[in-house]
């Protein structure tokens, strides 16, 4: 998915890649097909919430940090503390992964999206994801820094019945 022209809640604004969604499904093992997903079942796979996983450029490299999410119109809403690689890096580019795997069934889906995070400094706004979406970070302590991501990019893929 690429970035175009839609409205602020960043969906209408979003476009395929067609050479992601034109292509038929793959099979995988055991009777498994890899398939990718429309941007319409990345969005509602994103809308289930839970834990998701925010990677950045920092000094030592690249990181991978898990964070507990919620979806707003205008893109993923995350805490952090302010004494956090995620709150030092907050205002950059990112990508965020979330999925869900069954090893069991060997089925399973993941969700990428690349977009800019910026720290939220709105007391309004602030208030209102507070009195809105009740994100609470399993991580101990104070988590008063919110970041949101705004999408550029959405893609996703799943493995299922072939």
């Amino acid at each position: 998915m690429t970035a175009g022209k839609g409205p602020a809640n960043g969906r209408d604004a979003l476009t395929a890649m067609p050479d992601r969604e034109s292509k038929p499904p793959r099979l995988a093992a055991h009777g498994r097909a890899l398939r990718a997903l429309s941007a319409a079942e990345c969005f509602g796979l994103l809308e289930l919430g839970g834990v998701g996983r925010v990677g950045f450029a920092s000094a030592d490299g690249i990181m991978m940090l898990p964070v507990n999410f919620a979806v707003t119109g205008k893109g993923i809403v995350f805490r952090t503390a302010p004494d956090t690689l995620l709150a030092l890096y907050a205002d950059a580019q990112v990508s965020f992964e979330v999925d869900h795997l069954d090893e069991a069934l060997r089925e399973g889906w993941s969700v990428l999206v690349h977009g800019h995070a910026h720290t939220i400094t709105d007391e309004r706004e602030v208030k209102r994801l507070e009195d809105s979406i009740h994100l609470e970070p399993w991580a101990g302590g104070a988590r008063d820094v919110y970041v949101r991501i705004a999408l550029t990019r959405i893609s996703g893929r799943c493995i299922e019945p072939g």
